[in-house]
């Protein structure tokens, strides 16, 4: 049985609407590089990063050594990942605009 609701044109229409609206938003915040996952990763490439001073602190210079390159590197993928993401968003944004 189907909902006459959802059979009228105004409905259909209003629906796309809000989507297009929503979808446009989290694209907007993934340009700011504003997404819950980009903040995970630079607060996680970051305790990394404590990881290594607190090593280096109890004077264990080999294991600081080993995680300061692996802070750097999670921390450089975080980066490069941040943008690759805001990169596509942008595309998907600019061919939204040309789409409408």
């Amino acid at each position: 049985m189907h909902s006459p609701l959802i059979d009228t044109p105004q409905a259909l229409d209003e629906a796309i609407a809000a989507s297009r609206t929503t979808r446009r938003e989290k694209l907007e915040r993934a340009v700011r590089n504003q997404s819950i996952r980009t903040r995970v990763a630079y607060v996680l490439a970051g305790c990394i990063a404590l990881f290594a001073l607190v090593a280096f602190a109890a004077g264990d210079r080999a294991a600081a050594t080993f995680i300061t390159a692996i802070a750097c590197t999670t921390i450089i993928f975080t980066f490069i990942a941040g943008e690759a993401s805001r990169k596509k968003a942008v595309d998907a944004l600019r061919e939204m605009d040309q789409s409408t």
